[in-house]
């Protein structure tokens, strides 16, 4: 059994660094949107958060929009923001997102990490695939439900960087 423990927790994104990745093995990310990127209800990440993705292109850290989000139009929106290749309703933690994004970026899953919000999809299914896994504090902390989500992820959280 997998134990959902991330490699590393951060802030949020902006936090992650292209040395960071460079330490780790890591030469591409697959990113999550809501609750990571951008808040749930948010037509389009941040200032500061473009700005990051900016920083990770300009890298040579190459970039796959990986979301349980329902809507195509959504996860299009933002994969076509950053300039990515997506998969939407890629039902995380299953395996078969997961290695299908790491073969269309021609990457091994040891080269990838995923960077998302939520333990139970995003940090088990990149553990599932060896991939690293990145875990940002959720930018959806404003949802009435947030706590409730969170309160079984307490047991596998780290002190965050």
């Amino acid at each position: 059994m997998i134990l959902p423990f991330p490699h590393e927790i951060y802030d949020d994104v902006t936090a992650i660094t292209p040395a960071e990745l460079r330490r780790l093995g890591v030469r591409g990310l697959l990113l999550d949107i809501d609750g990571t990127l951008a808040r749930t209800k948010d037509p389009a990440p941040s200032e500061a958060v473009s700005r990051w993705l900016g920083l990770m292109r300009r890298s040579g850290v190459a970039l796959y929009v990986l979301s349980n989000n329902k809507s195509p139009a959504r996860t299009e929106r933002f994969a076509q923001m950053i300039g990515c290749s997506w998969r939407h309703r890629s039902r995380k933690p299953a395996r078969r997102g997961f290695l299908a994004a790491a073969e269309e970026l021609g990457l091994r899953p040891e080269e990838l990490a995923i960077v998302g919000d939520q333990i139970w999809t995003d940090v088990l299914g990149g553990l599932r695939c060896n991939m690293k896994t990145l875990m940002v504090q959720s930018t959806d902390t404003y949802l009435w439900y947030f706590p409730l989500r969170r309160l079984v992820e307490l047991p596998f959280r780290r002190p965050r960087r």
